[in-house]
């Protein structure tokens, strides 16, 4: 798992918590590639807005139409006013091994902790 998907669902990132839980509750079978009509492919968590730009792309729209759904300032409001289908977000496959929302210091005692394990079952 690519770990800035993971960090979007901790206590201290700073996004709604709305769109925390709307992680937590995604699975890997949530995202989808948009933008590659202008060259800058995203894989982007499946919300209505993401919809909504695959589907300006199937039609041919151009950057400026694209950016009415992409844009910077449409992000801004799901982060900041926990609105889920205002904007997009990047999101790997990852999400769907999302189960909760710790702090980053649990998260990373907790991959530290699985990687010794794993360690010490390659060593035996």
């Amino acid at each position: 798992m690519i770990i800035g998907t993971r960090l979007l669902a901790t206590k201290e990132a700073p996004i709604h918590e709305n769109l925390k839980q709307a992680l937590v509750q995604a699975s890997e079978l949530d995202t989808m590639l948009i933008m590659r009509s202008i060259g800058a492919t995203h894989r982007v968590w499946a919300n209505t807005a993401a919809k909504k730009c695959a589907d300006l792309e199937a039609n041919q729209a151009d950057l400026p139409e694209l950016l009415k759904i992409v844009g910077g300032e449409k992000a801004r409001m799901m982060f900041d006013q926990g609105d889920l289908d205002a904007g997009v977000i990047s999101c790997g496959e990852g999400v769907g091994m999302v189960k909760d929302i710790p702090t980053l210091k649990e998260l990373f005692d907790r991959i530290m902790a699985e990687a010794k394990d794993i360690i010490g079952g390659l060593a035996a």
